[in-house]
């Protein structure tokens, strides 16, 4: 075999497995002496567990301008060769020109569709669900949303290694088996990493410039893509990724948020900024592409409309609001067909209501009544509380207020309704991100109510600006947003705005808000910094001044010490001199002589005593010298005695003190 049809071999073989590893592809041919069907046959009957007695991939033998597919051997034999036509059964003929460059294009008919069966893993839940091939992956994420709610455009197939595919993609072409296990997972539009198989995988490199692009595809869906791409690509380049990301042709190409940029520029060059969201949609789709079935299925109708999904479909808007305003009883005119717009229906506030709660829990119960879905969460409670709750909440959960104002006068309400508050995408992103509250005003006392309410809580701007609205100009959407303590109007989405138009308003002032939120949070961060700090030092002062203030008792109650023990020595310096006998003289008899030698060669001191004086005296000597009894001892040479253990009233003669007797003071 040459090795231009092994590397054709290789091509197909990885094109019907989506197995990128090549040497894992060429060792799994070599184990089957490349034949393709036996090899992928092995492949997939991996991939569905081995429960499938048949194989699910259609054999075929490549002739002079045509493939034939043929039937299969359950056994998983290898095919016989062409002489053995009786085994072989022709399903269908495909030319040797409808061959793609990946490989063979298979077609088959209806009647040999086969039935694919998805067993559906989402978190701890498991569901089942039957489809024919002939179907779209489109039609099998609408089966799947219906078995585990997760909305089509947040499905994510974890399992699927296709290389390719898009919505329109028939199951029959991605060769899948009979039995398929679908690992699914939900994606958040704020929060997504991976926006199905075909996507590009977002980074955070420095070099890169992250972008979401927001899809319009045709079934009404807003799919999000997150982009990851250099710098230096231009704006055609981004036109032709989504070309094959989405399918929508260059020239088809709508889009919002290029601020002014040519297809020639770089994104360097543009003020599109990093994280931006950009909106894409197919020139083909309309902005009021389900107007009118969206009034013809909420509204009284005189008779049934239909319309084309190609054609009428693409009704303009000017003409529509051009008809109602030509007709003063609110009459939507399309061919020979009426709607009425409006007409004794229940209001969303009535004019009396006890208190806002009921009033918002009426709006809620009535909104969901007309238009099938239950819209945004509401707050229940007044505009102060909503405000509390979103702009005045701590700065970590603090959240952008949305206040939708409703008025069923307005020829939009019907549409912006059901066509932008009941889309998942738009409830999903407002829950996540907004406080949401909503009040109608069709009625002049409501309105009057709602004028007062925002001029006392927002500001009499805001105010001013919803009472200068006309009733067409409804339905509102206002974005109340907190700058430096200070409520601001944001934005003021209008209710003719197309889906993608308010949803990217709302990431818009979300960023925007989130930009402020983090420099308002750096502020606080250093505000309580320097509160901390301010806190510290006061602290410390207080802590410093405290400990001076102790010292300073502390002096002054030594000082008062000091001075009464200064008192108190020279009350018994007095006392003692007082009782302490004169000193006899030198001539007379008995008497003894007392040298007492002070510590710290402070000198000596020598006085005479009458034999008959007891120790007392002697005490009472050194205490008018400032010798204080019990700061000392009061020693004799020989033999040593301290006399201040003695008895006291014992006389010198007694202790043998005389004639003379050398003492020695030592200090305590």
């Amino acid at each position: 075999m040459s090795e231009e049809p092994r590397e054709r071999i290789l091509s197909d073989f990885q094109d019907c497995t989506g197995l990128e590893n090549m040497e894992e592809c060429i060792q799994i041919l070599q184990q089957h002496e490349w034949n393709l069907m036996e090899a992928i046959r092995a492949v997939h009957e991996g991939i569905g567990d081995g429960n499938d007695p048949e194989s699910t991939v259609p054999v075929y033998q490549t002739m002079d301008d045509q493939m034939v597919l043929t039937g299969h051997n359950p056994n998983n034999t290898r095919q016989p060769n062409s002489n053995d036509s009786d085994d072989v059964e022709i399903i269908g003929t495909v030319s040797a020109g409808e061959r793609t460059a990946s490989g063979a294009s298979f077609q088959t008919t209806s009647d040999s569709a086969r039935n694919l069966h998805f067993q559906i893993v989402y978190h701890d839940q498991t569901e089942h669900v039957h489809i024919s091939e002939n179907e779209t992956v489109h039609k099998l994420r609408e089966k799947v949303a219906e078995k585990v709610f997760v909305p089509v455009h947040q499905q994510d197939f974890l399992n699927w290694k296709m290389k390719s595919f898009d919505e329109r993609t028939k199951l029959r072409d991605l060769r899948l088996p009979l039995e398929n296990i679908i690992k699914l997972s939900s994606i958040r539009d704020d929060s997504a990493h991976r926006i199905y198989n075909h996507t590009t995988t977002s980074s955070h490199n420095s070099g890169e410039f992250p972008l979401t692009v927001l899809c319009e595809d045709k079934f009404g869906s807003t799919i999000p893509y997150k982009l990851v791409l250099e710098p230096h690509t231009t704006i055609l380049e981004i036109k032709k990724r989504m070309e094959n990301l989405a399918c929508i042709p260059i020239h088809q190409q709508v889009w919002q948020g290029l601020l002014g940029a040519t297809d020639s520029d770089t994104l360097r060059q543009t003020q599109i900024v990093q994280n931006g969201t950009l909106v894409v949609r197919h020139a083909d789709t309309s902005p009021n592409q389900k107007l009118p079935t969206t009034r013809q299925n909420l509204l009284p109708s005189t008779s049934t409309i239909n319309y084309d999904d190609d054609e009428n479909m693409n009704t303009d808007r000017d003409i529509i609001v051009e008809d109602i305003e030509d007709n003063d009883i609110g009459v939507l005119s399309s061919t020979t067909s009426t709607t009425t717009v409006n007409e004794g229906r229940e209001p969303l506030i009535p004019d009396e209501f006890t208190d806002e709660v009921f009033a918002l829990q009426h709006f809620s119960s009535v909104f969901q009544s007309r238009y099938g879905s239950s819209g945004p969460i509401l707050y229940m409670g007044s505009l102060d509380q909503a405000l509390q709750e979103s702009l005045y909440a701590s700065i970590h959960s603090r959240r952008p207020l949305a206040i939708y104002l409703h008025n069923d006068q307005s020829i939009c309400a019907n549409v912006f309704c059901s066509g932008v508050l009941a889309l998942d995408s738009t409830v999903e992103y407002l829950a996540n991100n907004y406080v949401f509250w909503a009040w109608d005003v069709t009625s002049d006392v409501n309105r009057t109510r709602l004028l007062e309410t925002l001029r006392r809580c927002v500001g009499n701007q805001c105010a001013q600006r919803v009472g200068c609205m006309e009733k067409n100009d409804f339905p509102l959407l206002l974005i109340v947003t907190r700058s430096r303590g200070l409520l601001e109007l944001n934005s003021i989405i209008e209710g003719k705005s197309t889906p993608s138009e308010v949803l990217l308003n709302l990431i818009q002032s979300h960023d925007s808000f989130e930009q402020q939120r983090s420099r308002d949070m750096d502020e606080e961060i250093m505000r309580e910094k320097r509160e901390n700090l301010k806190r510290e030092q006061e602290d410390e002062y207080e802590q410093s001044r405290r400990a001076d203030l102790a010292k300073q008792q502390a002096r002054e109650q030594e000082e008062r010490e000091s001075k009464l023990r200064i008192e108190q020595r020279s009350q018994q310096q007095q006392e003692s001199k007082a009782r302490l006998p004169d000193e006899p003289d030198e001539s007379e008899k008995n008497i003894t002589r007392l040298k007492i030698r002070l510590p710290n060669d402070e000198g000596i001191l020598m006085r005479r005593f009458r034999l008959q004086d007891n120790l007392q005296v002697l005490f009472d000597y050194l205490t008018s010298e400032g010798r204080m009894l019990g700061e000392y001892k009061l020693l004799t040479t020989f033999p040593k005695r301290d006399l201040t253990t003695l008895n006291s009233t014992d006389t010198f003669e007694q202790l043998k003190l005389y004639p003379q007797e050398q003492l020695i003071l030592e200090s305590l």
